[in-house]
């Protein structure tokens, strides 16, 4: 499955081979790589099944959760987000998308997400992959900003001559969740094969998969973990937490919910049976109320990807060769998510549907309409189908200047342009139009009593009661859209200094160079959703169109200086360092730094290690956010019961700042303030006055190549980083906390919080990113890989990837608790994945095992200190064992065929709220496919 960057070369490639490795600039042996770095190859990448990117790399210990199309499917878009569906996003050691730095053969990429710099891998083609290399650690002094985690590098595949294809079909065995893909690369050399040109095309196509298309995801069996009813501390074996079936919304139903007096009805005019309401958890079981599981909607996406390469080079000469990549890549996802409802209508009692049974019960008590709350399973889901556009351009001059120099000059353009459509939304005026139904004294016929054109009346008493043939009356999908755009401009040197300087290891190396660089995101949003023309449950909050860019110049040095070579207890010693500067039209200056070593005392060990400074730089979204109306209910920090609850400076601070306004702190509490229990409205928006993220990393590994066993490499690093100044956004009342938190008021926290003057009570308040936050991550990674030559029975390929989370530490705010999310979902502190492959004659046969500790179910604030929270054996999800097989065999050296099963146990998620953990619901999935290839490279 992976493989270390350092795998044991032959003798004479260990002398004379140099390349340009991830995490430096400067050309050296592979082997020499100060940084630990694991390396995936493209058979890796075949012998998965996985035509998903980042489903691949997932297996990566260090990009466990690193976010698939799951993650923004169905009900987990999130209420607000527009654009996000079927991001692919890479997050390296859990430190976020935004602290993971994607390159494309070394150069950054255009961003997929609006906002922001997270690239979606969705827009790199499997397979035209060479490999992918992942570093670990801080990259900042050699890449700029945002590689604070580290760095995922794909090195995609260059001089091919002739043609290639690859066809694969899959489904599960169930007989859905189906996947087609199809790759044809074509290439020719000419001028003597100083030049290339080669034309690559790529599709892909995932069916959608719902959450009722398991069993045990749907009402039935569905179980989620919600409070006892009859918890009793004191009584052996009663728990807080239990696990139920059948678990519902209560206060509504598919069929209605109307309530007149002290009598229930279902929309039919049925007699309402309530489910068994459950304490404390707004949730019921059984009865008429609705179900929850119908409302997790899609757990996969439906997804189509169409991808297109031109790459072209030509060397003139030695001293001057250029070459260019482009692409068009056009993604389009579609997802739905839980159905609409209304919360409730209220129904004039001249409606001819009215059933009787309710319409009696309102005219003897009184009234002149019905309120009836439904969640509407009759009416479409609502959805979105997000369609991304990525242009991407690269011009690249390079040569040698001398035998010590060379440079190379470049230009990147990238471009992403996003459609993202609403599906059935509900325009307000239309649908109440609807709803609001009448009888036709001259026809008989059931009308709109306003009679607008189109308009076809809406029964919502029952279930199943809603005529498909409004839905173009009321149902609109508005559609907004975003543009994102790069432009980069490199200039480097690279060489020795060998005609001055050379060392007892070799001449001391060199990179020095400056790059330019421009991002630009804006946000259209429809006009309908500005103009708030739908109906309130379907889309309550309202986005605001956004512009935002930002340019930054550069300067960046490296040196790696070879002490010694073949020398007694030192086969290597050599030292380096990288600096960058980076000017910032948002923020001004920043500087990343790093110093590195390796040490062999032997030919068969080595010790490496670094230590660095790594930045990054607010994103746009961050910084230019426009500024948008919300509003929230305070306990103020400063009533006379809450001050004793914060720093010691609170109490002193609260007397100062509601003296100053005119108050009185003695008299300063809820009870007086007439706005103590409505919602103070306030404002959320970017901030321009924030700074870089800052991080120190180091790590320090060591790597076995034992000559008994000349095949074998085993990689163990340690990491560390430690990140301050992080970006967060505090809620609003910890920032109200905040403010008087500090040693004095003055501070960006009280700025952000309004108060009345005279009163002293909060009136007002902005809530926007700031640098408060800190994370601190470490862990150990194990990377080995050994070949066995076993002559007439073939050769035996062995690959393990460990990691160990040692700690993974965020202190939201100053002065807040510490959060260890060791542990926490997609965060195992073990995981490994172990990959054998056999390969005798034609016949290659390969294993993957996948696994990871069981994850905690619940908060370490829930459980901890707490015994009776819950049964241990419900305390974390089951572990994963993901269990992987393929077959291949060369029918020719042409002609290959392959077929595979992937999750071959067909493990399932375990019980709760989550539905792809500790594994995806496919279960056992199955698959085949062909390959061709005409041609050498």
């Amino acid at each position: 499955m992976a493989q270390d960057a350092t795998p044991a070369p032959t003798e004479d490639v260990a002398e004379t081979s140099e390349i340009v490795v991830t995490g430096s600039r400067i050309r050296r042996p592979d082997f020499e790589a100060p940084n630990p770095i694991i390396s995936l190859d493209s058979a890796a990448i075949e012998r998965s099944g996985s035509t998903n990117i980042t489903t691949f790399l997932q297996r990566v210990p260090a990009l466990t959760n690193s976010r698939d199309a799951t993650r923004t499917a169905g009900a987990s878009q999130g209420d607000g987000a527009i654009g996000q569906v079927g991001l692919n996003l890479l997050d390296l050691r859990g430190l976020g998308p935004a602290r993971t730095l994607v390159l494309v053969n070394g150069r950054r990429h255009v961003a997929g997400q609006p906002d922001s710099a997270a690239v979606d891998i969705n827009a790199i083609p499997t397979d035209l992959i060479e490999r992918v290399d992942v570093l670990t650690g801080g990259a900042s002094a050699v890449y700029g900003a945002d590689g604070v985690s580290g760095v995922v590098n794909f090195v995609l595949k260059r001089d091919f001559d002739g043609l290639a294809a690859r066809g694969q079909v899959g489904i599960s065995e169930r007989g859905d969740a189906g996947n087609r893909f199809v790759s044809v690369i074509a290439g020719r050399n000419f001028a003597q094969d100083r030049g290339n040109v080669t034309l690559a095309y790529e599709y892909n196509a995932d069916d959608p998969l719902a959450n009722d298309d398991r069993d045990y995801l749907a009402l039935a069996q569905r179980q989620f973990f919600v409070n006892a009813d009859d918890y009793d501390p004191a009584r052996p074996g009663s728990y807080q937490q239990v696990p139920v079936r059948d678990l519902r919304y209560p206060y509504g139903s598919n069929q209605g919910y109307v309530v007149i007096g002290d009598q229930i009805f279902r929309g039919d005019g049925a007699v309402y049976t309530p489910g068994q309401l459950l304490k404390n958890d707004g949730y019921s079981i059984g009865g008429d109320d609705t179900p929850v599981a119908g409302y997790i909607g899609d757990i996969f996406p439906r997804t189509e990807r169409h991808a297109v390469n031109l790459l072209t080079h030509f060397d003139a000469s030695d001293a001057f060769r250029v070459s260019m990549e482009g692409k068009f890549v056009q993604t389009e996802v579609t997802t739905f998510s839980g159905y609409g409802g209304n919360y409730p209508a209220t129904i004039a009692l001249d409606n001819p549907f009215i059933p009787a049974s309710i319409l009696n019960a309102a005219r003897a008590a009184g009234l002149t309409s019905v309120d009836i709350s439904r969640n509407n399973f009759d009416i479409p889901r609502r959805g979105e189908t997000d369609r991304r556009r990525t242009w991407r351009g690269v011009v690249d001059v390079a040569g040698r200047i001398s035998d010590h120099a060379q440079y190379d000059v470049s230009y990147t353009y990238g471009r992403t342009d996003v459609r993202a459509t609403k599906l059935n939304d509900r325009l307000n005026d239309r649908f109440l139009a609807a709803l609001d139904a009448v009888r036709d004294p001259a026809t008989g016929q059931i009308v709109c009593r306003s009679r607008a054109a189109g308009c076809v009346p809406v029964n919502i008493f029952g279930g199943r009661t809603v005529d498909p043939a409004s839905f173009d009356y009321f149902l609109s999908n508005p559609a907004s859209d975003a543009r994102i755009t790069q432009h980069v401009v490199n200039a480097s040197l690279t060489g020795d200094f060998g005609q001055f300087l050379t060392l007892p290891g070799g001449p001391v190396q060199f990179a020095a160079g400056g790059e330019y660089r421009s991002e630009n995101s804006r946000f259209r949003p429809a006009q309908a959703l500005l103009d708030n023309a739908f109906y309130q449950f379907d889309e309550y909050i309202i986005p605001t169109p956004s512009d935002g860019g930002f340019d930054v110049w550069e300067a960046f040095g490296e040196v790696n200086v070879p002490i010694l070579k073949d020398a007694p207890f030192a086969h290597i010693l050599s030292l380096g360092a990288a600096g960058r500067y980076s000017d910032y039209s948002t923020i001004g200056a920043t500087r990343a730094w790093q110093f590195n070593g390796i040490w062999a005392p032997v030919r068969d060990i080595s010790f490496r290690g670094s230590y660095g400074q790594s930045v990054r730089a607010p994103n746009i979204g961050e910084i230019f956010r426009p500024q948008t109306g919300t509003s929230n209910f305070f306990s103020d920090p400063c009533y006379v019961g809450n001050r004793g609850n914060g720093t010691e400076f609170r109490a002193a601070n609260c007397q100062a700042l509601i003296t100053g306004l005119g108050g009185n702190p003695a008299t300063f509490i809820a009870a007086n303030n007439p706005n103590a229990t409505i919602f103070i409205p306030g404002t959320v928006q970017g901030n321009p006055d924030l700074r870089a993220e800052t991080a120190r990393t180091w790590t320090a590994g060591v790597v076995l190549r034992p000559g008994f066993l000349p095949n074998l490499s085993i990689a163990l690093d340690w990491y560390d980083i430690r990140l301050r100044d992080a970006i967060n956004q505090p809620d609003a009342n910890v920032i109200a906390q905040l403010c008087v938190d500090q040693p004095t008021l003055e501070n960006v926290y009280c700025n952000a919080i309004g108060r009345q003057q005279g009163t002293g009570f909060i009136d007002g308040f902005v809530v926007q990113p700031q640098n408060v936050a800190a994370f601190r991550t470490a862990g150990l990674e194990l990377n080995a890989t050994y070949r066995i030559d076993a002559g007439a029975a073939g050769r035996f390929d062995l690959r393990l990837v460990g990691g160990y989370l040692d700690t993974l530490e965020q202190v939201a705010t100053p002065g807040a608790t510490t959060e260890n999310n060791v542990d926490a979902l997609f965060r195992p502190r073990f995981n490994l994945a172990f990959s054998p492959t056999w390969s005798v004659d034609a016949l290659t046969l390969s294993y993957n095992l996948r696994w990871q500790n069981g994850v905690r179910r619940f908060s370490r604030f829930s459980t901890d200190d707490n015994p009776t929270f819950v049964d241990p054996r419900y305390f974390r999800y089951k572990e994963l064992w993901q269990h992987d097989v393929q077959v291949q065999i060369e029918a020719t050296d042409a002609f290959a065929f392959y077929a595979g099963v992937n999750n071959l146990a067909d493990q399932k998620p375990d019980i709760g709220f989550e539905t792809n953990v500790p594994i995806s619901p496919v279960g056992r999935y199955v698959y085949a496919g062909a390959k061709v290839n005409f041609g050498r490279r």
